[in-house]
């Protein structure tokens, strides 16, 4: 009898635990998980057929994946899952022929920011940048200071206590 209660025990704390990674508790940091390679299309537009194998993997980065049933092929697989948002995959295969570059299968994701930032994120970076330009304004005009230097303030001078007289 006392097996049975601890397996039930055990089997119910499992079930409650393994909810937990559904659910999604307000005000909790969520990380960002970046997986693999992210290619841009800067990248892919620097492939030029007949490339060897070393320039490629110079200009994107070891491959993520080499099949060994088809070592021409090399995949550049990408996931981004942010704390906050949806799922953004990208795939992008490249193809040898004889040792040379061929051609690249898949499309580079467009406007990844956008579809990676949530909503609360880009509220966020416009209020810094709002916050950024009315400080720089601020700096310009600074009332009670004065714009031109006065007597005693040039280069060369050295600046004096008031209440101790000069020597």
């Amino acid at each position: 009898m006392r097996h049975i209660t601890v397996f039930t025990l055990l089997l119910a704390g499992t079930l409650l635990l393994s909810a937990c990674e559904t659910l999604r508790f307000p005000g909790v940091y969520r990380i960002d998980i970046p997986q693999g390679n992210f290619v841009t299309e800067d990248m892919l537009a620097q492939l030029e057929p007949g490339m060897t194998p070393d320039q490629v993997r110079y200009v994107l980065g070891q491959p993520t994946l080499r099949d060994p049933f088809t070592p021409d092929t090399w995949f550049y697989p990408m996931v981004y899952q942010p704390g906050r948002g949806d799922t953004v995959r990208q795939r992008i295969v490249v193809h040898f022929e004889n040792e040379q570059y061929v051609r690249h299968e898949g499309a580079v994701i467009e406007d990844f920011r956008s579809k990676v930032t949530g909503q609360q994120d880009r509220d966020l970076e416009q209020q810094l940048r709002e916050q950024e330009r009315e400080a720089r304004d601020g700096e310009q005009t600074i009332p009670g200071q004065p714009t031109e230097p006065g007597p005693g303030t040039g280069p060369g001078t050295v600046p004096t206590d008031p209440g101790v007289p000069p020597i």
